[in-house]
């Protein structure tokens, strides 16, 4: 009795100290509230990988300073900095005395300093023709006004490529080439075996090659055979505004109609290194007009140096362009038919460019 008195208050007590909840709202469990059986409190609560900063050791790849917010030093702000050899602002430029990458301009460095340097080419500054020399000044080339041999035919500076020319001389083009065909006595002499009309062809070309003339590759022999003859065998008879002319400029004829009409106006009497040779016998057989002279005296066919073979012969030119000497030597063109000589003589060449002309 005393027991069951004893319990049934002991019930109420013990229900009386029970937490008590919110209707329908069971108890939180571990699982969402972080909390643990044995009561501890939770730990803080984190955004997954995210770790504290500490904001005075943190680095920045940034120039701009963060208490001001402006950009630190570099180059072209004006101010010579640490690494800086030069900073002129704005002023910085590629071709200036300071560069875009704060270096002093210097010959060599492939950069043009307008006002100090006429050239540079940087590793090319060679000093070769057309180019820039070591100091950054130009080396020879066309429009300098000076002949430069085995490079140029002509240069007549600021006149180039204006189709004016000197005097009697005709226009120089802009790489330095007469505007006309070029016409040379050859400097070297043969006897009758040419090797046939081709051979003589090659002996011109050979020449002018070596000489460095334009259009080197198109020169022909003012030669006849039997057959064959420069009125037909010359590829640019009606070429328009091509002038024939010697190697220092000075016109011959207007074109070949001219030429074979009346004549050169003038001895062919420059070879084609340029030295003036006067009173020259010229293996030819061409008569005036062009044509063969003989259909049979030709070295046969420029294949023969027998001393009982004959062929034509011109006479280049005379030392005085007057009196009767001249007058009879221009009036028979006597330039391309004066005399016959036996084969086994050594005489020039009359070497025409017959080609499409460079500019």
């Amino acid at each position: 009795m005393q027991l069951r008195t004893a319990l049934g208050l002991a019930l109420p007590l013990a229900a009386a100290c029970l937490p008590t909840h919110d209707p329908g709202v069971g108890a939180t469990s571990s699982s969402t509230t972080g909390s643990s059986s044995s009561g501890e409190p939770p730990p803080p609560a984190t955004s997954g990988t995210t770790t504290p900063v500490d904001p005075t050791t943190t680095s920045t790849s940034s120039t701009t300073d963060p208490t001001t917010g402006s950009e630190g030093p570099a180059c072209g702000d004006g101010h010579l900095d640490l690494g800086e050899d030069c900073d002129l602002g704005t002023g910085n430029s590629n071709n200036g005395a300071c560069t875009l990458q704060c270096d002093p301009a210097t010959c060599g460095d492939g950069l043009l300093w307008i006002g100090e340097e006429d050239c540079d080419f940087g590793p090319g500054n060679l000093g070769e023709y057309g180019g820039c020399r070591p100091d950054c000044t130009w080396a020879p080339r066309c429009s300098d006004g000076q002949l430069d041999e085995g490079f140029e035919e002509c240069d007549l500076g600021l006149l180039n490529g204006t189709g004016m020319g000197l005097e009697d001389m005709v226009p120089c083009s802009l790489t330095c080439r007469w505007q006309g065909r070029l016409v040379f006595l050859s400097s070297a002499t043969y006897d009758g075996a040419l090797g046939g009309l081709p051979g003589a062809d090659l002996r011109c070309r050979n020449l002018a090659t070596a000489a460095g003339l334009g259009n080197a590759l198109t020169f022909r022999a003012w030669l006849s055979d039997g057959l064959d003859s420069p009125l037909s065998r010359f590829e640019q008879v009606d070429l328009q505004g091509a002038p024939y002319v010697l190697p220092n400029g000075r016109m011959i004829a207007a074109d070949f109609t001219e030429l074979i009409e009346q004549g050169p106006r003038t001895g062919i009497a420059l070879t084609e290194t340029g030295m003036h040779v006067t009173e020259q016998f010229v293996w030819t057989n061409t008569a005036p007009f062009g044509e063969p002279f003989s259909a049979t005296d030709h070295c046969a066919g420029w294949t023969s140096n027998s001393g009982l073979a004959a062929a034509r012969t011109g006479y280049n030119a005379l030392d005085l362009e007057m009196g009767p000497a001249w007058d009879a030597w221009r009036d028979e063109r006597q330039w391309t038919s004066a005399l016959a000589w036996k084969c086994d003589k050594l005489w020039r060449l009359y070497c025409f460019e017959d080609g499409e002309l460079e500019d």
